[in-house]
């Protein structure tokens, strides 16, 4: 299992690389200059000319990219073009709001999907398994800031039970626990509703095995079958899903962010690409990717603990 992980963790270095480099690319080749946004409609030709050379934007592209590529791996993401403040300290202060909402998200979606999945595969054909499984399907389809500006119509404008924005930062505390629940129902309604069709895939293919008639033969209660017996063999590819919807949720934050007012990172990266503040974009795609192929990673190990079958040699 060590030797499984260490050698995981040497792959990430070049996956992190190329996502360095893909984002890198991307922004340079974006038509506009950085150094005509900083400096404004006012400012003249050695004025825009005097904060390029500052900013080491008149250097070829490939010294640029070497230069930001060391200064990461001393943990200097370099600093914002539009603020001056250090891209790693603009980060610390909203990361663990972007990763309470993806935590808050998932936890959601697993419930929700878990539970809907299990449900529609005892009772398949019936009401409940076409009614759920059509709702997934809509889930699926809906875009995100449609599903977040029906919600806030309903709960906040409607019924004016829940805010619309004012998240605290604390998750733990009531106020920041009741404003989180709109965002993070928003943005696990699509994670949910592919989490509650691969269960209910998975767990009727289970229920359907030798072993199960078996325990139900031998007398065994119903809710001990399903959950000790078929979702526990069942689990696999549900684990997978949800840890490939935790790295998506990452991303979604950038919609929900925006339309409920978190001081994120996915706010800040549309603050940045609006301002085309670079470090401050590179930064936080490269935190971002760095935390969706960890989250991989674990759900990778988190076999294993699941199933004592598996083992990675």
């Amino acid at each position: 299992m060590l030797n499984y992980f260490l050698k995981r963790l040497l792959q990430l270095i070049p996956v992190l690389v190329g996502v360095s480099i893909v984002v890198f690319l991307m922004i340079y080749l974006i038509p506009g200059d950085a150094a005509e946004v900083i400096g404004g409609p006012t400012a003249t030709a050695e004025e825009i000319t005097n904060i390029r050379v500052k900013l080491g934007l008149d250097r070829p592209m490939h010294e640029q990219y070497f230069r930001y590529i060391s200064g990461v791996l001393k943990g200097d993401l370099g600093y914002s073009f539009q603020t001056g403040q250090a891209v790693s300290e603009a980060i610390e202060t909203r990361y663990a709001n972007t990763f309470s909402l993806a935590i808050f998200s998932v936890l959601i979606a697993a419930v929700i999907g878990v539970c809907a999945g299990i449900i529609a595969a005892i009772k398949q054909n019936s009401w409940f398994d076409y009614l759920s499984m059509s709702i997934a399907t809509l889930g699926i389809s809906a875009p995100t800031f449609w599903i977040g500006l029906l919600l806030i119509i309903v709960f906040c404008v409607k019924l004016k039970v829940l805010n619309i924005s004012g998240f605290n930062g604390q998750i733990w505390t009531r106020e920041g626990f009741v404003t989180m629940i709109l965002p993070a129902a928003t943005l696990g309604f699509n994670s949910a509703a592919m989490i509650a069709r691969m269960t209910r895939s998975s767990v009727l293919e289970i229920i359907h095995q030798d072993y199960i008639h078996t325990a139900r033969a031998k007398g065994l209660n119903e809710r001990i079958v399903v959950l000790k017996h078929a979702l526990k063999n069942a689990l696999i590819p549900i684990v997978t899903v949800i840890g490939v919807n935790f790295g998506a949720l990452l991303g979604g934050t950038v919609v929900v962010e925006s339309v409920f007012a978190i001081n994120g990172i996915g706010r800040l990266m549309v603050q940045a690409i609006n301002a085309r503040d670079f470090p401050m974009v590179q930064g936080t795609v490269l935190v971002v990717a760095s935390t969706f192929v960890l989250i991989n990673l674990l759900t990778d190990i988190l076999y294993a603990v699941i199933d004592p079958r598996i083992s990675y040699k």
